[in-house]
């Protein structure tokens, strides 16, 4: 019989046991490092999350409208969410998908829409209105004082909106145009002064549909939607909120201090100055896209933030670091040495967006109430998220 030496797969098996011993508590200590890790880049933000949360959950809840949030830095969502409620009636809450109407936002894409046709060698900033519709009141008016609110034409959309008449049947961007087709009214010399005007970004629209050929809607689809990655974002069309998905309606307090539906309102159809719903997820893709300059040629791109009006203070009353501070509108777009500002009011609608020109940093807020102003949520906001950015965040953009 042969007896076999038992001591040498003993010491295999000892030696073996040793060595998985070894890779378990390296392969340990490695997991507990990239956990450090992951746990160190998740909590970055966290004090700045817990603050913002804490003033938006103190006017916003389960039981009320609310609004949406986006910090977007260098490219990363530090916060992207929404507070309170996009359907009071269902409960369904605000989401960083759910679509909210944009108000003044949509000037703009309104205005990418031209320079985009500028690019294409189909029209210029200094091209008279008069050239696409040749009614008296456009003579001698550019494009440039369209887009820069310094035509000195009258604001047909605030004439009408003030003006008895069936409020039944939706105003038409051709029924503004129709206006000014029969009315001649100037406020000033075009050129010498700043007054906000939503008549011309409807006529600005038109000019976009008769340029290109194409329905506005589908212009700005084509040459701004599809090329940033916005995939939901889309204008209300025939007031037929059933055509959004994830559709915010708009509220605004009753005399009993109720919130009520303000769904529905005559004016609601209207585009180019207003009329377009977007999400948090769709406009940070957006403004990705900006920053890469990634949407028109780089001499176009260049016209976005340049100055082309006189000083002002358009929003200066609803963020009021702006008082006092030279700005400029540009295209579609407040300008100052360090900020690009867009702001949104409407029924029911009050939006504000803060992009920096200095530091790769945005904050949008979208509300689908008449409190968020009121309640100085811009100021609030942009105090909380600069302190942090400044002082909190070590990085190379303060």
């Amino acid at each position: 019989m042969c007896i076999r030496d038992s001591t040498r797969p003993l010491a295999a098996i000892e030696q073996k046991m040793r060595l998985l011993s070894i890779i378990f508590f390296i392969s340990l200590f490695s997991c507990k490092n990239e956990s450090k890790e992951s746990s160190s880049n998740h909590s970055d933000y966290k004090d700045l999350q817990v603050k913002l949360d804490s003033l938006y959950n103190s006017h916003f809840n389960v039981n009320s409208p609310g609004a949406a949030l986006l910090i977007l830095y260098v490219g990363e969502k530090i916060v992207n969410k929404g507070y309170g409620l996009r359907d009071l009636e269902n409960k369904e809450p605000i989401t960083p998908s759910t679509n909210m109407r944009s108000g003044s936002m949509t000037k703009q894409f309104t205005c990418l829409g031209i320079l985009k046709l500028i690019e294409q060698g189909k029209l210029s900033l200094t091209d008279t209105i008069y050239k696409f519709f040749p009614y008296p009141i456009f003579k001698d008016v550019t494009i440039k004082q369209f887009i820069s609110h310094t035509s000195g034409i009258e604001d047909a959309e605030w004439v009408l909106d003030n003006t008895e008449r069936d409020t039944t049947i939706y105003l038409s961007n051709e029924g503004v145009l129709e206006w000014y087709a029969n009315n001649n009214v100037k406020r000033f010399t075009p050129g010498t002064a700043f007054e906000y005007n939503n008549g011309t970004y409807i006529t600005l629209a038109q000019i976009i549909e008769k340029v290109s050929g194409m329905r506005y809607e589908d212009y700005i689809k084509n040459h701004v939607f599809d090329k940033t990655g916005m995939t939901t974002a889309q204008f209300i069309d025939n007031a037929d909120s059933s055509k959004i998905p994830e559709y915010a309606f708009r509220y605004e307090r009753d005399s009993l201090n109720k919130w009520q539906s303000v769904e529905g309102y005559w004016q609601d159809e209207v585009v180019g100055a207003g009329g377009i719903y977007l999400s948090l997820d769709d406009y940070a893709s957006y403004i990705e896209s900006l920053r890469n300059k990634s949407i028109l040629d780089e001499k176009s791109h260049e016209l976005i933030f340049k100055p082309i009006s006189m000083n002002m203070e358009l929003h200066s009353e609803d963020f009021k670091i702006l008082k006092g501070k030279e700005s400029s509108y540009a295209m579609g777009w407040e300008v100052t040495d360090s900020l690009a500002l867009s702001a949104g009011l409407y029924l029911g609608t009050q939006n504000f967006v803060i992009y920096e020109r200095k530091r790769p940093l945005t904050i949008v807020m979208l509300a689908n109430n008449n409190d968020f102003f009121k309640h100085r949520m811009v100021d609030k906001t942009y105090a909380i998220v600069n302190e942090y950015f400044n002082k909190a965040a070590n990085n190379v953009y303060k």
